[in-house]
């Protein structure tokens, strides 16, 4: 098809490229007013339903220690406020608040939790373990801890009890790099990792009677 030429005279035509043009101008604003009604007709409902706010609290069972607790919470409670504030559960502890430190940490289904990031309404039906249901005998991870003198200022201490159960649980006969691997979630300010990654090691031995 020729493009209008001026100077045959008559009325212009109409091109392929002026036809595709305008057809694209026209699908994209139809696609336009379509997106522009789907808005308005959302805000509209929006504003017809009025606030919905999520309030109250709901009873959730929660299995600490080999024992089913009851507790009503809020769903936006995490684990480590239903283990402390209302289980009296304060093995794990309060430091960091942000999942970097590891001294809150608890056992879920056999892995490790940092629980002041952790909903306590998603641990239902799971097994929770925490440093109140450790062995504390002389084959217990603690026990290897106090032999070793491998805490200080003690905010720390429990994470890392915590995390070397669960380690050793699942390796019961590491190496040094894999106890350093295991533990690599946890942070001690105090420096006290000579002491930690022996008792870690020394546990291992003494949970196989060795």
């Amino acid at each position: 098809m020729r493009e209008h030429d001026p100077s045959r005279g008559g009325p212009p035509g109409h091109s392929r490229r002026d036809f595709l043009r305008g057809s694209g101008v026209a699908a994209a604003t139809a696609a336009l007013a379509g997106q522009v009604a789907t808005v308005e007709e959302a805000e509209a409902a929006a504003q017809e339903a009025g606030p919905q706010v999520v309030s109250g609290t709901v009873e959730v069972t929660l299995k600490v220690n080999g024992q089913d607790r009851k507790v009503a919470i809020e769903p936006r409670t995490t684990l480590l406020d239903a283990l402390r504030n209302r289980l009296d559960v304060t093995g794990p502890k309060r430091v960091c608040d942000r999942a970097s430190c590891g001294a809150c940490t608890a056992i879920v289904d056999g892995s490790t939790v940092y629980s002041c990031t952790t909903l306590a309404i998603s641990c239902q039906g799971k097994t929770i373990e925490t440093l109140e249901g450790f062995d504390t005998g002389e084959r217990g991870v603690p026990h290897a801890f106090v032999k070793n003198d491998a805490q200080m200022c003690g905010y720390c201490t429990p994470g890392f009890v915590t995390a070397c159960k669960a380690m050793l649980d699942k390796n019961p006969n590491p190496t040094l790099e894999e106890v350093r691997k295991g533990l690599d979630g946890n942070i001690c300010r105090c420096g006290t990792y000579i002491g930690v990654l022996q008792a870690a090691l020394d546990a291992a031995k003494a949970m196989k009677g060795a």
